[in-house]
């Protein structure tokens, strides 16, 4: 369980910002850093999607085309971008730890192994397939008029259910990704979120909220104010990020987060460290 502590202004961190789109140097993570700081954020915490590496590839493995896919992708070396990070901590730069990690449900088993074998301060946990379809993928758009939309959203559900169980994971990132084209059942999903936010209780996770959402399609954080509604009737603990994968996007929108989230009367973010997670007052 997390420790909560307050203090009468806290500085928020942004846990989910990806290096992908330059190399592993410091001076391309500075540039990050510099962002932060123009928007006062206390730190930044990098989670490259696993998928973007060697020894993460056969974590993607299918007999289709998610194979296909992550092949084109997972070019790096994963002890090149974690020596990266290590080193700007070294160097007493405000950083964490991170990294995104799809689940796929054929490989949990391994995916545990894999995570187990790194020193991360914290895990995001992701849904982006359903088996072989990766329906956030702009090439792929079409498949959703193939499809029965709230069909898709219970599978999503389903599966983000049993990542959360999986226990793999500290952060469930942007828990209705599935909205991303703005694809929405004419349904009212409220067992749903019921269902999931009752799942995420159990498995003691913290969700992510976040303002990528107002840069993709459907021009909307992450999650729904209905989803939302329900997730603070469970008392979940959150956590504001931006997804950012440029520069420019880390902490971006934050304050369109903050009057967002109000109503709810979410009182409280987490922070993590070692897979360590820590609550703090927000006042």
């Amino acid at each position: 369980m997390a420790n909560i502590s307050s203090q009468t202004e806290i500085k928020l961190w942004d846990y989910h910002v990806h290096l992908e789109n330059g190399l592993y140097t410091i001076e391309w993570l500075q540039k990050f850093l510099e962002t932060a700081q123009k928007r006062g954020l206390k730190e930044v915490g990098f989670s490259e999607h696993a998928y973007r590496f060697k020894q993460a590839a056969h974590l993607m493995e299918s007999k289709g085309f998610r194979k296909k896919w992550a092949e084109k992708y997972c070019t790096e070396d994963i002890d090149e971008y974690i020596n990266l990070v290590e080193k700007a901590k070294s160097e007493g730069l405000p950083v964490k730890l991170g990294i995104e990690m799809d689940f796929i449900p054929e490989h949990e088993e391994k995916i545990k192994e894999f995570i187990d074998s790194y020193p991360w301060d914290y895990v995001l946990g992701s849904v982006h397939w359903l088996d072989e379809w990766g329906f956030d993928i702009p090439d792929l758009k079409d498949e959703w008029d193939r499809r029965d939309i709230l069909e898709v959203y219970k599978s999503y559900f389903e599966l983000l259910g049993k990542a959360a169980e999986s226990r793999i994971f500290d952060i469930m990132a942007h828990p209705d990704v599935i909205k991303v084209f703005g694809y929405k059942p004419d349904h009212d999903l409220t067992d749903i979120y019921e269902k999931t936010a009752k799942v995420f209780k159990n498995s003691d996770v913290c969700i992510e909220i976040s303002s990528a959402g107002l840069r993709k399609p459907v021009g909307e954080i992450y999650p729904s104010k209905e989803f939302l509604e329900v997730l603070k009737k469970y008392d979940l603990p959150v956590i504001i990020n931006s997804d950012a994968h440029y520069p420019e996007h880390v902490g971006k929108d934050f304050d369109k987060v903050l009057k967002y989230i109000k109503p709810f009367n979410l009182d409280k973010i987490c922070s993590f460290e070692n897979r360590k997670r820590k609550e703090v007052k927000l006042t």
